[in-house]
């Protein structure tokens, strides 16, 4: 009996994504009590940029359609109003790259987007790219920066709204578009993308609340911390077409102070091991490099988005650059958070890994 190829085998599972895409898009279509629902549907057009790994870029423009659901924060809360009724929901794109050996990108994300300054919103998006033909040695050996089907999926941008009768809003937005798979399924050079999109949103027009709250509540104080974080991924210096996984793990020791209700700060040391490293390095090496890490968090209620960027305290020349960010998305209760995290080395994933934090 023949076996499937991986072309074909990559494309029903890349059917199957997006099958459950629209069930779950479906599933959360629907109002959320108090919240003005939005509806928006946008055309897209690109160009993979330029990085290592990626030798089509330059002749690999893209176009595609998004789609996204989402609803205003317009409650009284503190949050809401500091962040001038920001929006929460769901989007899923499609888009066509031209002449690319990794085949067209669909995807599925959650998405935050609020005002900057009169009709120029910021908007970010986190989730997963599913791709319709990964790299495998046969019979797509050409794709050397994607290996995998599902990827993670960022993305961070700008967007000018030009209302129009009332329920309608035209924008024009620009976006950077990054997936990778954090070495989940090499190789894992990852793509980046310039998006361009113009698109029509229908919903309520709502007043931005532009006064923010008298005073913030009594909450300013600090605390240290401990940060544990482990992960999986394959090894990136193993050639074998065998699939087997390795830990890797983020410790963090610091101190973060909350200086306002939806902004906090803090730096830590920064201990991070990947066991694959031992397969190039010394036999009694143990591959655990401390770095400085400093971050800052921006809160909305109880969902925290981390930004950090740490220096490794040594050189390290399995690591390439020795600088290094860090992006994660956590849920706070109490003195504890937990949720998801990336380390992030220039234009690919490092790592994905699973954190806990308490405050001490």
């Amino acid at each position: 009996m023949k076996r499937p190829s991986r072309k074909s085998r990559g494309e029903k599972h890349a059917l199957i994504g997006v099958l459950l895409l629209t069930l779950f898009f479906a599933f959360f279509a629907r109002p959320v009590h108090g919240q003005p629902t939005h509806y928006s549907l946008s055309a897209t057009a690109g160009q993979v940029i330029a990085t290592n790994g990626s030798p089509f870029s330059g002749k690999t423009p893209t176009v595609g359609v998004d789609a996204a659901l989402y609803w205003q924060q317009t409650d009284s809360s503190f949050s809401s109003r500091f962040w001038r009724q920001p929006f929460f929901g769901l989007r899923t794109n499609y888009a066509h790259l031209f002449h690319s050996v990794a085949g067209d990108r669909m995807e599925l994300a959650g998405l935050l987007q609020g005002p900057v300054a009169g009709h120029l919103d910021w908007t970010y998006s986190v989730g997963l790219s599913f791709y319709t033909r990964p790299y495998s040695l046969y019979p797509n050996p050409e794709n050397t920066y994607i290996g995998s089907v599902v990827n993670c999926l960022i993305d961070f941008g700008f967007l000018y709204n030009i209302p129009l009768s009332a329920g309608n809003t035209l924008f024009l937005a620009a976006k950077l578009v990054h997936s990778s798979n954090g070495y989940l399924y090499k190789p894992n050079h990852g793509l980046n993308y310039l998006q361009m999109e113009l698109g029509l949103r229908r919903g309520p027009h709502q007043s931005l609340l532009r006064g923010l709250p008298q005073a913030p509540p009594s909450s300013v104080h600090g605390a240290p911390f401990v940060l544990v974080a482990p992960g999986l991924v394959q090894s990136r210096y193993d050639d074998s077409e065998v699939i087997s996984y390795h830990p890797v793990y983020t410790v963090q020791l610091g101190y973060i102070w909350h200086a306002h209700p939806c902004f906090s700060y803090g730096a830590s040391l920064d201990l991070s091991y990947n066991f694959t490293h031992r397969q190039v390095g010394p036999a009694d090496e143990w591959p655990v490099y401390p770095a400085a890490f400093v971050f800052g968090d921006c809160q909305w209620g109880p969902v925290v988005l981390r930004l950090g960027l740490a220096h490794y305290l040594a050189y390290y020349p399995l690591n390439w650059e020795q600088y290094y960010e860090r992006v994660g998305l956590y849920y706070r209760f109490g003195r504890q958070m937990a949720g998801v995290g990336m380390k992030v080395h220039y234009d690919h994933i490092d790592y994905i890994e699973w954190s806990w934090a308490i405050e001490l």
